[in-house]
């Protein structure tokens, strides 16, 4: 190695013989690379990738969403293993499913209100599992008491909805819930694996699903989350089947997309699924501990929650991601272990703004991808 240098040559070892000279040519290219990326990500943010495609492997992508805040619990008491979020104004409501409440949260996370376990003498909370709205009131998929509770800000019941038994007999379990355009609603029933289609009279207008478990066009195995994008497509998490299944208005399979698998851009114990308004639908994976993104044609766009929003591989934001919900700015996502999460989307903000105090977050494990240290 002395000789290397005395002739010119750099430490890099002799696969590596380049000179000094160049040494410095190839570093100062490279600063100016790398600002070159830098202006491409802050200024004008753009789908990243941080690893090339070959054959066998497909490039991971980053999705430029910076974190905003999270909140590990409220001030005034704590909650368990919340499901789902949903906003309403200034105000964030927040499913303590494991205390079987709804916390009513201000924008700086101060407890407002709490409700449950009972809500009044007719109506309890029992596992509630996802939350939805239309502007102006809130849909519960109340699971355990095979219902619908449609409720005021205010935290008053203004009406149940009962689900009906399977073909089996089977009582339903609701889990997953989405306000339709008209003002109807479309409920997930786990148990029965069909999704149902109510109009805003609480009529049923379709059901998609054999009623037991079933796969491709067929139906659902476990169907969970639901969403629906600006077209009124109804987008189902099919838990067990490890992919998302896209349905028309009227209940008619259109595609699926989704390959189990414990990489980026497959499915693994995929949960809580949103759309925005350009089609982009965003996926969160318990055992990844992301949210995947993908295009409305089902490619894979790229993952968020990561602290460093530039590195796949970087420290984890999530332990076990389920619910979602999606304004034009921002994703919510409500963790069953580390709370909920925003992440800003417009991309305006710079990615390495991360505030000072985030959640406690467990330290991913080794390897390529990170998972949680809880099981979900």
């Amino acid at each position: 190695m002395a000789q290397l240098e005395r002739r010119g040559y750099g430490l890099w070892g002799a696969e590596n013989l380049l000179p000094a000279e160049r040494h410095l040519r190839l570093l100062a290219l490279l600063g100016l690379g790398l600002l070159a990326l830098a202006s491409l990500i802050f200024i004008a943010p753009a789908l990243l990738p941080t690893s090339g495609s070959t054959g066998t492997h497909v490039s991971t992508l980053v999705y430029p969403a910076a974190f905003l805040r999270g909140i590990d619990g409220p001030q005034e008491d704590a909650w368990t293993v919340p499901a789902d979020a949903v906003t309403v104004g200034d105000s964030t409501f927040v499913l303590d499913t494991g205390n079987n409440r709804i916390f009513r949260l201000g924008p700086d996370g101060a407890t407002l209100a709490t409700w449950g376990t009972r809500l009044d003498s007719a109506n309890t909370l029992n596992m509630p599992m996802a939350i939805a709205t239309d502007g102006k009131q809130l849909f519960v998929a109340n699971s355990l008491g095979a219902e619908v509770l449609v409720m005021g800000v205010s935290g008053k019941v203004k009406k149940t909805l009962a689900l009906p038994a399977g073909v089996s007999g089977m009582a339903a379990r609701p889990i997953g819930i989405a306000v339709t355009h008209d003002g109807g609603i479309v409920v997930s029933d786990a148990n029965n694996h069909q999704v149902l289609r109510y109009d805003k009279k609480w009529d049923i207008v379709w059901r998609a699903g054999t009623g037991t478990r079933a796969g491709g066009a067929e139906g659902f195995n476990v169907p969970g989350a639901v969403a629906l994008d600006d077209d009124g497509n109804v987008y189902v998490v099919d838990t067990l089947g490890a992919r998302v299944v896209k349905l028309s208005p009227a209940g008619f399979f259109l595609r699926q997309f989704g390959e189990r698998g414990d990489t980026v851009g497959k499915l693994s114990r995929p949960k809580g699924v949103a759309v925005d308004h350009d089609g982009r639908i965003f996926v969160s994976d318990g055992l990844l501990a992301a949210v995947e993104v993908f295009g409305a044609d089902g490619s894979y766009l790229g993952l968020i929650g990561r602290r460093d929003p530039r590195k796949v591989n970087s420290t984890t934001l999530f332990v076990a991601p389920a619910g979602l919900s999606i304004t034009p700015d921002t994703l919510t996502v409500t963790d069953r272990y580390a709370g909920v999460l925003t992440f800003d989307l417009t991309g305006h903000r710079r990615a390495s703004a991360i505030p000072t105090q985030a959640p406690n977050i467990a330290s991913p494990t080794p390897g390529y991808i990170t998972t949680p240290a809880h099981g979900h």
